[in-house]
């Protein structure tokens, strides 16, 4: 699903940003990317999500050389992962119905299939009766919602989660991560980056902590289950 082998980043300010990493997720698996400001969890997503290249190494993400894609490629790889950031990025002049539907609109869904689909995701991520309320209309914690709801509505087989409960209440960041875990728990695989390791300690799932461009563990609070 995510492979990264002898994986190293070096930004052109001299900055080495990942040193080494060698790193596998297997499909169906949650894994918490987690590590403080600064140790490389964002190069990390940068480069599953092909958004820069390793310095060296070889990265393979759903059986594709993520680095020797062509540019013309890139937008069509990005469609076949589901992305969450912590900003939410919804477009604040269309609805939540829109913005969900967007996300089918431009892969050319037809839109009989939207308007079977979205709701259906709405309603999974309990947004079922604010599908024409607009961005500045919803709570922090809703429209994070709705951009769960936009990364899932293509089914992908992986869902990329940047610091998703970064922008939303405390309270708020259980009930995402426990909707994330529900998610996973269909077989889709979750990849979350987060620093919050109060809130990663609620979940039984493996944990790879970065620091300083390294990973430095690499399983299960406790050890269980823990990987070489």
């Amino acid at each position: 699903m995510i492979k990264f082998t002898h994986v190293s980043k070096k930004y052109d300010n001299g900055t080495m940003a990942l040193n080494d990493v060698s790193l596998h997720i297997d499909k169906g698996e949650f894994v918490f990317i987690v590590g403080s400001s600064g140790a490389g969890k964002s190069t990390l997503m940068r480069l599953i999500l092909r958004e820069d290249v390793p310095t060296s190494g070889k990265i393979e993400v759903n059986g594709c050389n993520v680095g020797a894609l062509k540019r013309r490629e890139i937008p069509y790889f990005r469609r076949s992962l589901g992305v969450v950031f912590q900003d939410f990025r919804l477009i604040p002049n269309m609805s939540v119905y829109d913005n969900v539907a967007f996300a089918l609109r431009v892969t050319n869904v037809s839109n009989k299939d939207i308007r079977r689909r979205v709701p259906y995701i709405l309603s999974l991520v309990g947004l079922q009766g604010k599908a024409r309320s607009m961005p500045d209309q919803i709570s922090g914690g809703e429209q994070q919602r709705v951009a769960l709801a936009r990364a899932l509505v293509n089914n992908p087989s992986l869902i990329i989660a940047d610091e998703p409960t970064g922008n939303i209440d405390p309270e708020l960041s259980y009930e995402i991560v426990d909707l994330l875990n529900e998610i996973n728990k269909c077989g889709t695989t979750i990849v979350m980056v987060t620093h919050e390791h109060d809130l990663v300690s609620q979940f039984d799932h493996r944990i790879v902590q970065i620091e300083h461009g390294q990973v430095v563990a690499d399983g299960r609070i406790g050890g269980h289950h823990a990987r070489k």
